[in-house]
């Protein structure tokens, strides 16, 4: 007679998903992998199954909607695309808008997609935002809500306008960096350069920078003009978009820039939605990507 399965809670589930990441960074290109924590004194297993994209020969239960979750972070964490691999996230009210007239556009998301975004960025290698995000905001981009290591944080600062009084640089572990133009000359240690092309940076040659470190996961974080121009660049494998139930009624667009993709060309792989709180969050995985 086989042992009654184990009831994780949603805690339980992000030390599957944190345990999950662990084991990307030991081993890849694989088919399956095995996730072991210990939980309570028991041993929580399952199998990461890459071809269907889902926990097989689990130990444990949860509620349909936490295991979806949880598939969705393996799903980014055991990619099997080329690196580095893209996730865009923007939360946005019904009306397509991030922020008010007058700039505010914190906690127009539920607690729960705040949650979601720590766990992004704490199974992410690296959090890229613009220049703007960092002076409207002043964000930490740690993942200290979900208790995990924080990633690298690289701003995109291409006039090298930003010094080291924001938050994003001086947290005491020293994962704060930035990109700026080439045609500055610098020595900082935190300082990347690219060359502009028509006043902006590549996607291409930020993957390549990108590559070089050896970043696998890459998470675009904010804000939406930077998330406008790299989707023009085709560079997401992931773009994922929060539907808040609010109505602003006048304020900044969630995307600034439009494509020039009629409805046909634009591809999607597959779409899925996950319930935020009172939020839905629509997980869309982009076809094309920029080599």
């Amino acid at each position: 007679m086989k042992p009654p399965k184990i009831i994780i809670t949603k805690k339980d589930a992000w030390k599957i998903v944190l345990k999950a990441k662990e084991i990307s960074k030991l081993k890849s290109n694989q088919k399956t992998y095995q996730i072991r924590v210990n939980i309570r004194n028991k041993c929580i297993s399952s199998t990461y199954s890459c071809d269907s994209k889902k926990l097989i020969n689990m130990n444990f239960e949860c509620e349909n909607k936490l295991l979806s979750k949880i598939n969705m972070y393996l799903d980014i964490i055991f990619h099997q695309k080329i690196n580095p691999y893209f996730i865009g996230h923007l939360a946005q009210s019904i009306d397509g808008l991030i922020a008010t007239k007058k700039g505010e556009s914190k906690f127009i998301s539920t607690k729960e997609n705040l949650e979601h975004v720590h766990l992004l960025r704490c199974i992410s290698d690296v959090i890229i935002v613009g220049y703007q995000t960092v002076v409207k905001d002043n964000p930490q981009l740690t993942a200290r809500i979900v208790n995990g290591e924080n990633p690298m944080r690289l701003v995109i600062d291409k006039d090298n306008k930003l010094n080291n009084k924001f938050r994003v640089f001086n947290n005491i572990d020293n994962l704060g960096f930035k990109i700026i133009s080439s045609k500055y000359k610098t020595k900082n240690h935190n300082i990347f350069t690219l060359p502009l092309t028509k006043g902006r940076f590549s996607g291409k040659d930020l993957a390549l920078l990108l590559k070089k470190l050896n970043k696998r996961i890459v998470f675009i974080e904010g804000g939406g003009s930077l998330i406008s121009s790299f989707f023009k660049d085709n560079i997401f494998n992931r773009l994922q978009i929060c539907i808040c139930p609010i109505l602003m009624g006048g304020g900044k667009n969630s995307f600034l820039k439009t494509t020039s993709k009629s409805i046909d060309e634009i591809n999607y792989e597959r779409i899925k939605y996950y319930q935020m709180g009172n939020d839905v969050l629509c997980d869309i995985e982009l076809s094309s990507r920029c080599e």
